[in-house]
């Protein structure tokens, strides 16, 4: 019998090829996947790879700046104050002032690369606010103007309007205007910049464009796409010497700042950059001014106070503390302030600290970045010790990030200087925070001049909200302390060193520091106020009045009241009678 025809031989032959074919198939698939999943697990090894490297490129370039801030304020910092020096020949001003010149654009180069490192980490924030761009637009196109060296080169400002009204970040505008004109200028020899600002309308959208355009050597149509690309760099006989990062940190900024920027160029004819931004951007998104303005009205005081003939809080100068681990600038703040300061040094926080916590000086400048114990800690720690918590600080840095800032502040810091910083400049901050520390000072004397009670209440809230939080409880606790043993004669700084747990000569520091007086003078000031509301209540005489404060001497009384308030206390208590 013949067998069905799917039985037969070469029915089973099919069959058994058809099922290799599969299995075939299937491995072949199998096989296809896996190099396709191993390619892909290389190319994004690779890829992961390149952005590391890319990174620690970025990180070595960061650090290296960092590094370079250092001796950048060796440099700049003892020019300026030669410069200031009047008995120069011009010869030597001239010479100076080419150093100086040099040494700032150094310092340019640097806040380029640092900027282009945040903008790249995306550690860069964005902070508008509304006002009008003309004014900004024109002031810096003047500048160039002005510096301009190039005879042959006409620099123009177009401003389309005296008032252009929209949010904007004045630090990033400035950036980016700053590297396209220095490159127009650096690539024109002879003919015309010109900065332009205007607004225009597309697709029934209002822009503000800002424009930058030159008669110069111009950029090759291959070229042309790349030009915004890092690290990218033109190769021709007009191509200068650079970083090749400054378009791309220009690119960065203006698509951090919502904004779009596109170039226009012909070779020997010139090139045009169009900066556009949304006329009614509010960006919501963004820090706004207002938010951050308190931090940058402290950052950015100005240099024009006198030094304030501070009262020493002993018999010498006050002390000032410098926690700086180079030895350079640890020696140059100190020269600087030599004549006007007691300077004591430490070369890490841990040091600092302990100098502050032995000497309790008047003011504490310290760099960030140091071994043992950074800047950051030690101004926590000493914010936290009320040993130590009123003792304005200012930090040292080369980072100048807003982040860094407000982590700065945070912990208590009470100035920020950046590096590369002149002797002049921190001289500033000093006598700022020492003149509002002297103020406050004035404000605590005054609470016990006789005159009008709403007057002096609306003083010791004034006071109360100057004074950290630790200060206020460490005064009201001195404050309780006395008046629970008002009518005792023991009460002295002895006694209450013991109670607050400090040396008498901390307790005196801390005392003459927040208040101006003295130990002493203080338990006294506090003995009289009790006095006077004692007097006012009416219920005793002078004589028990005197006793009730610890006075066994009604003379001594009246001479210590007398001294408090101005007048004696009958002739205290006819005036209260007679107002």
């Amino acid at each position: 019998v013949n067998p069905p025809l799917w039985l037969t031989w070469w029915a089973k032959l099919i069959y058994i090829l058809v099922s290799i074919s599969i299995i075939y198939l299937i491995l072949h698939a199998y096989k296809k996947k896996l190099d396709l999943e191993s390619l892909y697990t290389l190319e994004k090894k690779n890829h992961e790879q390149e952005q590391e490297l890319n990174q620690e490129r970025l990180r070595f370039y960061t650090n290296i700046t960092h590094e370079l801030r250092t001796p950048l304020t060796l440099i700049l910092g003892p020019l300026e104050d030669m410069q200031k020096e009047t008995s120069l020949p011009a010869k030597q001003a001239q010479k100076l002032s080419v150093i100086h010149q040099s040494a700032l654009r150094l310092l340019n180069l640097i806040n380029q690369i640092l900027e282009f490192r945040k903008t790249e980490t995306q550690n860069k924030k964005l902070c508008v606010s509304k006002g009008n761009i003309a004014p900004l637009i024109y002031e810096i196109g003047l500048k160039y103007k002005e510096l301009n060296q190039k005879t042959r080169i006409d620099f123009q400002i177009q401003i389309e309007k005296e008032e252009m009204l929209l949010f904007f970040d004045k630090e990033i505008i400035t950036i980016v205007l700053d590297n396209l004109i220095s490159n127009a200028i650096k690539y024109t020899e002879q003919g015309r910049v010109t900065l332009s600002l205007y607004q225009t309308m597309r697709n029934e959208v209002a822009y503000t464009e800002i424009k930058v355009s030159d008669t110069g050597y111009g950029i090759s149509a291959e070229a042309l796409p790349h030009i915004f690309d890092r690290y990218y760099q033109e190769s021709g006989k007009h191509q200068a010497s650079g970083t090749g990062i400054g378009l791309a940190l220009v690119k960065n900024l203006v698509t951090l700042h919502e904004g779009e920027i596109r170039a226009e160029s012909m070779q020997n004819e010139g090139s045009t950059f169009y900066i556009s931004l949304l006329t009614d951007n509010i960006y919501p998104n963004a820090l706004h001014a207002d938010s951050t303005e308190p931090i940058q009205e402290d950052t950015n005081q100005e240099a024009s106070l006198e030094y304030p003939q501070e009262t020493t809080l002993d018999t010498g100068k006050p002390i000032l503390l410098i926690v700086e681990d180079n030895e350079e600038i640890q020696k140059y703040i100190a020269e600087s302030f030599a004549n006007s300061f007691e300077v004591l040094t430490a070369y890490n926080g841990e040091e600092g600290k302990q100098q502050a916590l032995s000497r309790i000086p008047d003011i504490v400048v310290s760099d960030i970045m140091m071994p043992v114990m950074d800047g950051i800690t030690l101004c926590r720690q000493l914010k936290e010790d009320v040993r130590t918590s009123h003792i304005p600080f200012i930090l040292l840095t080369a980072k100048d990030s807003l982040q860094d800032k407000e982590e700065g502040y945070e912990v208590g810091a009470d100035s920020y200087l950046t590096k590369p910083f002149s002797a002049s400049l921190l001289r500033s901050r000093i006598n700022n925070l020492l003149e509002s520390r002297k103020k406050l000072i004035a404000q605590f004397q005054t609470q016990s001049v006789l005159g009008n009670q709403a007057d002096l209440k609306e003083k010791r809230i004034v006071i109360a909200e100057a004074l950290s939080k630790l200060d206020n409880e460490f005064i009201e606790k001195i404050t309780l302390l006395i008046e629970e043993n008002l009518s005792s004669e023991k009460i002295d700084i002895t006694y209450l060193s013991d109670k607050m747990c400090m040396s008498g000569s901390t307790l005196y520091r801390k005392m003459k520091a927040l208040t101006g007086l003295s130990t002493n003078e203080y338990i006294r000031k506090v003995k009289m106020q009790n006095a006077e509301r004692l007097l006012l209540e009416g219920k005793f005489n002078i004589s028990e009045i005197a006793y009730k404060v610890g006075m066994n001497s009604t003379g001594y009384f009246r001479q210590c009241f007398k001294e408090e308030f101005g007048v004696s206390p009958s002739d205290y208590l006819k005036q209260i009678i007679q107002s």
